[in-house]
Order: C-alpha cells, then sequence, then structure tokens
C-alpha cells in the first residue's frame, strides 16, 4: 500500500481513481422505489439528491450509491443526511474512501451484495504523511505543510464529532494506518487500503450489515481484491 499518499488522496478528493473510471457527473434519480448515487460524493450531487427527495410523495428508505468516495466534508454532509432520514444504504458494486467513512456507517440498515467492496484508505485523524515536490523552498514546504496540518486538525475535530453522533468508534477511518498492518499490505502489495470483517464492523459500531447471498468475500466477482480486511484487535508495535 502506497502509505505516503494516503492523507494526501483523501484531502485533494482523489481516491481510488486507480480502481475504476466514474461518470464525469454524479448521477443521482428515483428508480425501483429507492434513491441511485452513482460517482463522485459531491456537494453538488448531495444537493440534488436532497433536493428530488424532498420533491417525492413517497419517501425512500434505501439509498444504493456505488462511489469511490470525494472531499471530505462533503461525504460528511451526504452520511449526516442519510442519518438524519433513518435511511438504509445498499452497496453492490463498491463504496471506498469517504462514502465509506462518512455515508456507510451513517445508515440505519447497510446491504451488500456478497461481492461488494466497502474499503477504507485513511482520514484526517490519521497520521500525516505525504510527499512534496523537491522544488519547494524550506519556507515554500513549512507553509504548505502548516496549511495541511491545520485543514488536518479541522477535519479531525469535525469527524469525531460526526463519529460520536452516528455511535461509531471514531478510529474507523484510520485504524489500517497503524504500523502493526504492515505485514497485512506486504502480502498484498498492490492494496490500495482496507476493509473490516462482519464481526469487526459491528465491535466498531457499524451494525445491521445484511450480505446477499452470504458469505460476503470483497472483489471476487472480478477476481481482484483491492482491500484487505484487517483485525481490529492487533497491538501497535512497541516504541523502538
Amino acid at each position: 500500500m502506497r502509505t505516503s499518499a494516503l492523507y494526501c488522496s483523501l484531502l485533494m478528493g482523489l481516491p481510488f481513481s486507480t480502481l475504476a473510471a466514474e461518470v464525469e457527473t454524479t448521477q443521482v434519480f428515483y428508480s425501483n422505489g429507492q434513491l441511485e448515487y452513482i460517482g463522485s460524493v459531491d456537494s453538488d450531487a448531495n444537493q440534488r439528491l436532497f433536493t428530488l427527495y424532498e420533491k417525492l410523495v413517497k419517501k425512500p428508505t434505501t439509498l444504493s450509491i456505488r462511489s469511490l468516495g470525494g472531499d471530505i466534508n462533503p461525504g460528511m454532509e451526504l452520511g449526516a443526511w442519510v442519518h438524519a432520514h433513518k435511511l438504509n444504504i445498499k452497496v453492490m458494486e463498491f463504496c471506498f474512501s469517504s462514502c465509506a467513512n462518512y455515508v456507510f456507517p451513517a445508515a440505519v440498515k447497510k446491504i451488500v451484495s456478497n461481492f461488494a467492496m466497502v474499503g477504507y484508505h485513511g482520514g484526517p485523524g490519521g497520521p500525516l504523511q505525504i510527499g512534496l515536490d523537491d522544488a519547494l523552498t524550506a519556507a515554500q514546504r513549512k507553509a504548505l505543510l502548516d496549511d495541511i496540518e491545520k485543514q488536518r486538525v479541522q477535519s479531525g475535530r469535525r469527524e469525531a464529532e460526526f463519529y460520536r453522533m452516528i455511535g461509531v468508534r471514531t478510529d474507523l477511518s484510520t485504524l489500517g494506518q497503524g504500523d502493526q498492518y504492515k505485514p497485512y499490505y506486504d502480502k498484498n502489495p498492490d492494496a490500495l487500503g482496507w476493509t473490516y470483517s462482519l464481526d469487526d464492523f459491528t465491535r466498531l459500531g457499524v451494525r445491521d450489515i445484511k450480505v446477499i447471498n452470504p458469505p460476503w468475500k470483497p472483489g471476487s466477482a472480478s477476481g481482484q481484491t483491492p482491500v484487505v480486511t484487517i483485525p481490529i484487535d492487533v497491538k501497535p508495535a512497541p516504541a523502538s
């Protein structure tokens, strides 16, 4: 896993871009009694979804989503809306980055296909690990790092408040960045992030997950597994 890019890609809104090509404009519509959200999580798509929901006479109870994620704030905005409206979520293919961080855990019930991938690659509460352009001067590097750290702290506080509101552990989006999980990524160097088992999702506070035709084997339909399943009870490596 390319850990040096984890937070940077989250901050800049480039989550899991190598997995699949998202449609240029996120599609939001109503079909077969449920809301559909296909594409990147962004504020414009969120507002179109909220407007659509308000116009519907019979309010749907399920949001079906296929997303590689998006920026932090629109992700929490959508998650908070899902939580406030007590919606269920359905993931038939994939839900990554801010979709997994904030939308998936906010739902009342979570319905997944037996090959669906719900993947994480970090959050603002995790370690700051980025690469900087070598052409930057020392002053430019310091200014950039100070600005990123300020944004990270602000977003981290908002994320912690969000997780407390929906009742999940505050390390949901960052646990897999711990050094103790390096052996798991060493076994799958092409992995772009991590996921959890059903039992560990429950222990993290992400409950009521229903798998269609279990067992749940993320990525099994394509034969590719861009996420590793990590156990949450691995102890951090002792400081050297």
